[in-house]
């Protein structure tokens, strides 16, 4: 028989969403919430892989709501900012207005590539938004095309950042291909206490050291939310060792110079999971990042236009490529 992708409709705790798969992955996207992927599940290894926040019910959300207050999970996607302020003449919400938008779908298609087009426009900045889905029946890779097309009459900056929380264990590994770390706020941190820069993955740490690539057990209450810059790669992944599998994001880094991590391993709200971010922007305040040349920009009529994947495999299949 040969392969296929389908794309079918179901329900998601009351929401309407598609669920778009083949034989190794099945994604599940819910139109009306952002466009937000509820669900990245791995069929071969039986391994999900987004994170939900158990204490928090999935609900739709206004423009300006207090993000922290009604996150619910899901993989999302921030513009055109992610502090909340002041910015450019215009009073930008919390987190953006990217993941309060109802998307519309505009085109589906299934077969031997299964395609999920959704598109809608922002109104914090006017612009036009196109989020392409697409799933080959032959790979366990789903690719996300981004197309921001500028409606304003002048120049403006802006942040886009991807916002993908994972279901993590103590067993999972955080994998980057190198790169400088920094904290974004030392006070927010249990262990990092300065800006100072080192190299990925171990920091000093008081008067030890912290290895950013261990994910330690809830009761360590830990917490921390790093950039990462000098990237010698466009990737990002997790490996979970007992269940033979990983996640890696692969990210066109002309579009995504910059990675954050937010790390909360029950230090923060109790919640536990890995957030991990390829961002145009460092730091996140949208004016410090255009005072450094550090923020991306549109010019009027002009298009940001940018491709990434998501691999679902084997721990083998991720070690391959670690040195």
């Amino acid at each position: 028989m040969t392969p296929r992708t389908t794309v079918a409709p179901v329900t998601v705790l009351g929401f309407d969403a598609l669920a778009v798969e083949n034989d190794a992955v099945r994604a599940v996207i819910i139109p009306q919430l952002g466009g937000r992927v509820w669900e990245l599940h791995d069929r071969i290894r039986h391994r999900q892989w987004i994170w939900h926040r158990p204490d928090l019910p999935l609900r739709a959300c206004a423009a300006g709501e207090p993000y922290d207050d009604v996150w619910a999970g899901g993989w999302e996607e921030l513009f055109p900012n992610d502090a909340a302020g002041p910015f450019e003449g215009r009073d930008l919400p919390d987190h953006g207005e990217w993941w309060t938008l109802r998307w519309r779908v505009e085109h589906v298609s299934e077969g031997a590539e299964a395609r999920l087009r959704l598109v809608s426009r922002s109104t914090s900045v006017r612009a036009a938004l196109v989020k392409e889905y697409s799933l080959a029946a032959d790979a366990p890779v789903l690719t996300v095309r981004y197309a921001i097309t500028s409606h304003e009459a002048a120049p403006f900056h802006f942040l886009f950042k991807q916002h993908l929380p994972v279901a993590v264990t103590p067993d999972c590994e955080l994998v980057l291909p190198g790169g400088m770390v920094e904290a974004v706020d030392p006070l927010f941190g249990t262990q990092l206490r300065d800006r100072v820069p080192f190299a990925w993955p171990v920091g000093h740490a008081g008067s030890g050291a912290i290895d950013l690539r261990v994910i330690p057990p809830a009761a360590s209450r830990a917490r921390e939310f790093v950039y990462v810059r000098d990237l010698p790669e466009g990737w990002c992944a997790v490996l979970d060792r007992a269940a033979d599998a990983s996640l890696r994001m692969d990210y066109e880094q002309r579009s995504f110079p910059f990675v954050w991590f937010f790390l909360s391993y029950g230090g923060w709200r109790d919640v536990y999971t890995a957030v991990l971010e390829p961002c145009t922007n460092m730091p996140k305040d949208l004016a410090e990042a255009v005072r450094r040349s550090q923020s991306a920009r549109l010019l009027p009529g002009a298009a940001f236009e940018t491709t990434l994947r998501v691999s679902l495999s084997g721990a083998g299949g991720l070690t391959s490529h670690m040195s």
